[in-house]
């Protein structure tokens, strides 16, 4: 008996100590990533989005307006500048369509498209659609801990699948122990670093922490500046909402 109470004694002061922790289990990587995901998307957003892009000393301002429903509905309109109001994309899946007024009927463009910044510099249309994060990835955590050694957020690594329609070679994302995003570093197939994403000023709305200021800087000194304004999470979207026609008559 004596040996065991003293056993007993010794896993409590081990445990007291920080020896024996929660954080030295095996750590769920997808679930993490879920709790990532549903905290900067949820299962449909709407926002206002100011976009601000310095290319080489020149800034540029747009505005834009953005509903999405689950990972693959998304709707992105241009309000500003004026000459490209009206203008837009819809996703659906795989699927996406552009429309100008100029034009006057929308056309068909590769997925890849998604991929590509939506103004020539800064975001492209799935940072915008807060499509980043999606399920084309595999993903590896690992505990990110303070000198105390208590848990202050994680370190996501994730690598794109085979075939899945991304141009990132990897992305190295840190959240916070609450799972709010707090960087992105983008990498190309080699290795190198193409950008990194700041997640800034961080707001409660009902039970989701959620930044509402994102600085990106590209590895060539371009900035991109976007701050995300009356976001709104859980909305009743139908699905019949992301149309074609939708997207042409311009609202």
């Amino acid at each position: 008996m004596g040996r065991v109470r003293a056993f007993l004694g010794m896993l409590l002061i081990a445990a007291g100590a920080g020896w024996v922790s929660a954080a030295d289990e095996p750590l769920d990587a997808a679930m993490i990533l879920e709790q990532v995901r549903a905290g900067w998307r949820g299962e449909s957003f709407h926002a206002l989005v100011e976009i601000e892009i310095t290319v080489s000393g020149t800034t540029r301002r747009h505005l834009v307006e953005v509903w999405t429903c689950g990972e693959d509905r998304a709707l992105v309109r241009i309000v500003e500048p004026e000459a490209e109001a009206g203008s837009g994309y819809l996703q659906l899946g795989d699927a996406l369509w552009y429309y100008s007024p100029a034009l006057g009927t929308a056309i068909a463009l590769p997925a890849m498209g998604l991929t590509q910044a939506l103004f020539g510099a800064g975001p492209s249309l799935g940072d915008l659609a807060q499509g980043t994060l999606s399920r084309d990835h595999d993903v590896q955590a690992e505990a990110v801990t303070g000198a105390d050694g208590a848990l202050v957020g994680y370190l996501l690594t994730l690598l794109p699948r085979p075939g899945a329609p991304v141009v990132y070679g990897k992305l190295a994302v840190t959240v916070t122990a609450d799972y709010v995003l707090s960087k992105i570093v983008y990498y190309d197939q080699r290795g190198a670093v193409l950008r990194t994403a700041a997640f800034e000023e961080v707001v409660r709305i009902g039970e989701i922490l959620f930044p509402t200021k994102v600085v990106v800087v590209d590895a060539n000194g371009d900035r991109a500046v976007q701050r995300i304004l009356d976001p709104e999470f859980g909305i009743a979207l139908d699905p019949s909402f992301f149309t074609v026609e939708r997207l042409e008559a311009g609202e």
